[in-house]
Formats: C-alpha cells, sequence, structure tokens
C-alpha cells in the first residue's frame, strides 16, 4: 500500500509542478503540429513484483508520427531495470495520443536477462507539457514477461522534430 501512496503522491506533485511551466501563450503552438518525429527518454521507479523491490529504469524511444493530426505513430523503444539482475529490452511501439496532453505507448517486445532473451509486453501512459521546446511531463508504465512483471512511474522528456 505505501507502494502506491508514493506513486499517486509523486504524480500530483509532478503534475502540479510541470501544470504551472506548461501553460502555453497565445503566440506559442501546438507540439503536435510541429513534428513527425519524436525521440523521448525516461527515467523512473519501478516496482519489481517478483521480488517485492524497488528499482531505478530508464526508457528511450523514437516514434515516427502520421495522420493529419499526429494522432498515431510507430517506432521502436529500449528499457533497462537497472538492478542486480539486469532486466533490458526492446519493444515495437504503437502510440496514440488521444488528447494534446496525453500520449498512450504500447507495444510487444523482447527482453533480455540473465543471458536470456524471453517475450515481454510494455506499456505507458505520458503526459506531456511544452516546457522550453520540449515535452516534459510525468509517466506511469507497466511491463511483463514470463519472470517479472514491474510498475514504474517517473518523468518523460521529450523533443520533436
Amino acid at each position: 500500500m505505501n507502494f502506491l501512496k508514493t506513486i499517486i503522491l509523486s504524480i500530483a506533485l509532478i503534475l502540479v509542478s510541470l501544470t504551472i511551466f506548461g501553460q502555453e501563450t497565445d503566440n506559442e503552438h501546438n507540439h503536435e503540429e510541429s513534428h513527425k518525429n519524436h525521440i523521448g527518454t525516461g527515467a523512473a521507479l519501478a516496482f519489481l513484483t517478483s521480488e517485492n523491490s524497488f528499482a531505478p529504469g530508464i526508457h528511450l524511444h523514437y516514434i515516427r508520427q502520421f495522420g493529419k493530426e499526429y494522432r498515431w505513430g510507430t517506432g521502436i523503444g529500449y528499457e533497462a531495470i537497472i538492478d542486480e539482475h539486469a532486466h533490458n529490452g526492446v519493444t515495437l511501439l504503437l502510440n496514440y495520443r488521444p488528447i494534446d496532453l496525453i500520449s498512450l505507448i504500447a507495444g510487444p517486445g523482447l527482453v533480455f536477462t540473465n543471458g536470456e532473451t524471453k517475450a515481454a509486453f510494455h506499456s505507458e501512459v505520458v503526459f506531456e507539457f511544452d516546457v522550453c521546446g520540449m515535452h516534459a511531463g510525468p509517466m506511469i508504465g507497466f511491463g511483463i514477461d514470463p519472470e517479472e512483471t514491474h510498475f514504474a512511474a517517473g518523468i518523460h522528456i521529450g523533443i520533436g522534430f
């Protein structure tokens, strides 16, 4: 239960702080209209269910947006959870932006751990605000493979071009 309280409090604090910096002025434009490509990175605290412990995690992805309003995209992602059982994975991603501030990202992939390669699934929800020409905001994620399930919360930073 402490994990859930920590995640909720962290997300609330991030949302409040980024909302202050993420407000647009009249001469700024929506970042969706300005780019077809997106490179993003994130840092998170992951809860590993099989170990009942926390570990730091990082995520990097490239997404190519398409469609009239760039609401859809496909790409590739990399995730690493840094603990004694090195967890690295690559994922084929599908991205959907139902509204300007939210990206839903998910897809199948492969995880490399303990010298083995196994099928995996990764998903995340990213709240993006325009901050100094970049996209920044809180993210929550979920990953599963045959040996591990993890939940993560952290910060996402991205650049469009």
